[in-house]
């Protein structure tokens, strides 16, 4: 069969590991592997080798092929050739081994006794790999670069890969190293499929050793890499992963898998309501917790009812705790951006939800309870049927339409824009001398709402030294236009605001808070 014919997938199969140095002692292990009622067995002259047999077996069974093997070589291994094993290294024994497990015949002058001779090797669909032979990639440890030479060796020409690891061969940092290489992989099209370790043991008699399916003693790994990004980042899909397969039964798991990936995708989406609702379920999930811990005679889970999820639900709490029960919940998700390096992200809430906080807050408002409201409705009414018919979707929010675009007129003596209330809409829940600073405000609000487009537009990449950019620059040095803001000065602006903002508004009385309507 030649390569033309070989099964096609739509991704590829690639082993990794780490090569271990030969025993001082050539001996013949046997291993097996157990599933479904059938046994199989491999024959093996180093650790190596049992593994990488199970996974061409196992793929052959399935009508694939493996694509690569990666080996990760120290220079003991490239270069240790004993007498006791025909002087060959390790992985050129390996190779030849594998070799001969797939039909090839490469020469082997190590004779050595099976003493489990009548457990014959499993064999494969030999037609598999007739005129073909998985490629082999070695990789040097001691080179600098060798993480970049692993990750290139496994991702291959860019198809998405099914990664299955020997967990058992290499030196003390050697399952580090392929866990580290691997969770730099999985954002990258590069799936795990299986780690396998095995229980050998050098003075068993006879040498019968079973393989096992490792992956769920290294999941750990996965969990600690899900938790980090979220943590740093905010984003929940890792988690969403490691945990569908394990809680798709159980309400209260699915519950929270939803939310911080809601949570999640809604932040990077930039979208403001989605991340609330997202905060808002995280809430209700915390105060239904609360609750059962209250019911609890004994007021702690015991052992056997702690899960993985139980520990990682303490983590997430933590991560969303500066959101939860906030007097003032936008402005709290706004200062949660920051912190995570989100300046897109609060500037776009910042935009969309701080006319809510300016009402809510009593700072200024068109309503109070008790109030006529079919007064004020009237008044909206009027003031949306007198808008041209392309601006009507702005009072869809009437919150935002009433702080962002009714209160504001351009005065050409001051040249800049000033709080007017035409309709004398608003009151405010501040005496007449903070009333200048709740103005002042206003005029923050609305420079900031401009900052996200100043942004976008921002020229990043060089300009031509006799092109126009350079010529003003050098010309108008004291232009603002033509000076390069860093992405911390914008940031620095928005808490300079939300803390100018939340001192003001701390200064309200409740009695006024407690009594605003919105009728947004």
């Amino acid at each position: 069969m030649d390569n033309n014919k070989i099964p096609k997938t739509e991704h590829e199969n690639v082993m990794l590991l780490a090569m271990s140095t030969l025993p001082q002692s050539p001996k013949v292990n046997t291993y097996q592997f157990s599933e479904e009622g059938k046994t199989v067995y491999f024959k093996s002259f180093s650790q190596m080798e049992p593994h990488t047999k199970y996974v061409l077996y196992m793929l052959a069974s399935r009508g694939e092929k493996l694509d690569r093997i990666v080996i990760l070589e120290s220079s003991k291994v490239r270069t240790e050739r004993l007498d006791q094993w025909g002087k060959e290294t390790a992985t050129t024994l390996f190779e030849k081994r594998i070799r001969n497990y797939l039909g090839k015949s490469e020469t082997v002058n190590i004779s050595l006794k099976d003493e489990l001779e009548e457990r014959q090797e499993t064999s494969i669909d030999l037609k598999l790999y007739q005129d073909y032979f998985p490629e082999i990639l070695k990789i040097n440890l001691e080179n600098p670069v060798y993480f970049w030479d692993a990750v290139q060796a496994i991702r291959g020409d860019g198809k998405p890969v099914h990664l299955y690891m020997d967990m058992q061969g290499g030196d003390r940092n050697a399952v580090s190293q392929m866990n580290a290489i691997a969770e730099l992989l999985v954002r990258q099209k590069v799936s795990i499929k299986g780690r396998y370790a095995n229980d050998f043991e050098p003075k068993r008699k006879p040498p019968l050793h079973t393989i096992r399916e490792a992956g769920k003693e290294y999941r750990t790994y996965e969990l600690i890499s899900a938790m980090d990004i979220f943590s740093r980042y905010g984003w929940g899909d890792k988690l969403q992963q490691y945990f569908q397969g394990n809680y798709q039964n159980n309400s209260k798991e699915r519950t929270i898998i939803k939310a911080i990936k809601d949570a999640s995708s809604a932040i990077s989406k930039c979208n403001p309501d989605g991340f609330d609702r997202a905060v808002r379920r995280i809430e209700s999930i915390q105060e239904k917790e609360k609750e059962k811990k209250a019911d609890s005679s004994a007021g702690a889970s015991t052992p056997e009812a702690v899960s993985e999820m139980d520990v990682v639900y303490q983590d997430i709490y933590q991560n969303y705790k500066p959101l939860l029960k906030q007097k003032y919940r936008y402005v709290a998700q706004i200062r949660w951006c920051l912190d995570k390096n989100f300046l897109q992200q609060a500037l776009t809430i910042l935009e969309a939800k701080m006319p809510y906080e300016f009402i809510h807050s009593g700072l200024l408002y068109y309503l109070k309870k008790g109030e006529d409201r079919e007064k004020f409705l009237t008044i909206c009414e009027e003031m949306y049927l007198k808008l041209a018919r392309k601006d009507r979707y702005l009072m869809k929010d009437l919150n935002h339409y009433l702080i962002k675009d009714y209160c504001t007129e351009y005065s050409t003596e001051r040249r800049a824009y000033i709080f007017a209330d035409p309709l004398n809409l608003f009151s405010f829940g501040v005496g007449d001398k903070q009333r200048k600073e709740v103005y002042a405000l206003l005029n923050k609000y609305r420079s900031l709402c401009i900052l996200r487009n100043q942004m976008n537009h921002a020229a990043v990449g060089e300009h031509n030294p006799n092109g126009f950019f350079c010529y003003m620059k050098e010309k108008y040095k004291n232009d603002s236009n033509w000076q390069k803001q860093k992405a911390t000065k914008y940031e620095q602006k928005i808490r300079n605001f939300l803390d100018e903002w939340e001192n003001l508004a701390n200064q309200v009385p409740d009695t006024i808070r407690n009594q605003v309507e919105d009728m947004s």
